[in-house]
């Protein structure tokens, strides 16, 4: 997967998450990549300025696909 193609998968997964959901995402996405919630929402997540050493776009393609599906199921608990 090219670099564009990344950031739009992960610009394509952001919009999936409820906006209700963006601070968990945010704190949740902070403790998996060791670094500080104010960094992931403003440069990852507002310029999505995501580093491409250490395979890091694809670590957090990976990690959002599972953050969405886990949401989904919790939810769908919720609805019965």
């Amino acid at each position: 997967m090219n670099d564009i193609n990344e950031i739009d998968s992960i610009k394509r997964l952001f919009s999936q998450i409820d906006k209700s959901d963006k601070e968990a995402f945010f704190e949740n996405v902070a403790e998996e990549f060791d670094m500080a919630k104010s960094s992931i929402r403003s440069g990852w997540f507002s310029r999505f300025e995501i580093p491409i050493k250490y395979n890091v776009r694809k670590h957090l393609i990976m990690y959002m696909q599972k953050y969405i599906s886990s949401q989904a199921k919790k939810k769908g608990k919720e609805g019965i």
